[in-house]
């Protein structure tokens, strides 16, 4: 077993020297001896190379091809599963259509690394890469979500079985600078929904039920008028309507949630349910709404009438706030808008400083003044 030399004629009386190449080892995997074999190596340093990768392959080698040296295979193999699990009729429980595009698209970003060994992708090789990405002009939310598909496509190895472990497992998200989240206060709130009811805009019970209920965009899209019980003043949210995608039989969170409906919101779904042609609680049929472009149709109206300008999704983030400074429980505010985490609550809570308004007036100091006041008399007297 290793490397023999031997001769062979490439023209009439001209002989070359080629090498052939034989390696043996025991396989990890099935625990049997394994041999593979090289010819027509045209030099030495690089049949000594060859031998190098023969023998790795007979001892790495799986029967079922999930074994992975180079980044590029491992990718190839991740982007075969995940296409092949998009969600459909046939299969409810897959990836959505959007998310596997998305990844497509992240991984753009990474085919420079193609044909670097997987050993060699460490925590600091990603972290040094990313960290050129910012400097050209990538902004840190997206380089942390690059950094969020290597730690899956690790996993995904791991999965397989063809990684020992996912050395990105325990590896935190690169810091990101936190910055408030934007919302309407009251007085906004109700001059968009005055304005908006007053011009008859076709978006005006979109963006009503979003502040008043939170619900997202395709829970909102995907309710129906036998999810809300008047008497209980509860609606239950079982499907979800995306755009490209249609009626999806499970939430986000994959759990069915339970919604309360405040009293003064009743007549109102009780006039749209009585003007009701389908079984939706929203029928707007335009394509600013079925693609999911709604969000500059509402910078547009806030614009116009001159309150902040925001998106829809930040019309959720209105009811939260508005709903924490009226004192709705933080534990109740979350379970009415499916955060699976408290924190992710709070962090509204924090960012919007309701907790932090009038804390301060406790803090007693006398302030010095620049003098004592004069008060002078109106009339004087005689």
């Amino acid at each position: 077993m290793g490397i023999t030399s031997y001769q062979k004629e490439i023209s009439p009386g001209v002989q070359k020297t080629f090498y052939m190449v034989v390696a043996e080892a025991i396989n990890r995997f099935s625990g049997n001896r394994i041999q593979k074999k090289r010819r027509s190596i045209p030099s030495k340093p690089k049949a000594e190379l060859i031998y190098k990768q023969l023998w790795s392959a007979c001892r790495e080698h799986r029967r079922d091809n999930m074994y992975f040296t180079y980044w590029e295979a491992l990718v190839a193999s991740y982007r075969e599963y995940t296409e092949g699990k998009i969600r459909s009729l046939e299969n409810p429980l897959g990836f959505s259509p959007r998310t596997v595009k998305n990844k497509k698209s992240r991984l753009k970003h990474l085919e420079k690394w193609d044909k670097v060994h997987l050993e060699l992708i460490t925590a600091k090789f990603v972290s040094d890469f990313l960290d050129k990405l910012e400097i050209e002009g990538m902004s840190r939310a997206n380089t942390n979500e690059l950094l969020k598909e290597v730690k899956c496509i690790f996993a995904y190895g791991v999965f397989v079985g063809a990684l020992k472990l996912n050395p990105f497992s325990g590896m935190k998200m690169r810091k990101i600078s936190k910055k408030r989240l934007p919302a309407l206060n009251h007085e906004e709130a109700n001059l968009l929904l005055q304005e908006a009811m007053s011009r008859q805009h076709p978006f005006y019970y979109v963006w009503l039920l979003t502040i008043v209920l939170g619900l997202r965009r395709s829970e909102l899209a995907g309710l129906q008028w036998i999810d809300i019980e008047f008497n209980q003043h509860l609606l239950h949210l079982r499907r979800q309507k995306i755009p490209g995608e249609g009626l999806v039989s499970r939430l986000k969170d994959w759990e069915e949630r339970v919604v309360a409906i405040p009293d003064y919101i009743l007549p109102v779904l009780r006039k749209m349910k009585l003007m009701a042609k389908t079984d939706f609680v929203i029928e707007l049929d335009c394509a600013d709404w079925n693609d999911g472009h709604q969000a500059k149709v509402l910078r547009a109206f806030c614009r116009e009438i001159g309150i902040k300008e925001l998106t829809r999704h930040r019309l959720r983030a209105t009811h939260i706030t508005l709903a924490l400074a009226d004192d709705v429980p933080l534990g109740i505010v979350k379970e009415n808008v499916g955060h699976a985490q408290l924190s992710t609550t709070d962090k509204y809570f924090s960012a919007s400083g309701i907790k932090m308004k009038g804390q301060m007036d406790r803090l007693r100091i006398q302030v010095p003044q620049d003098g004592q006041a004069v008060i002078l008399p109106l009339k004087t007297e005689k």
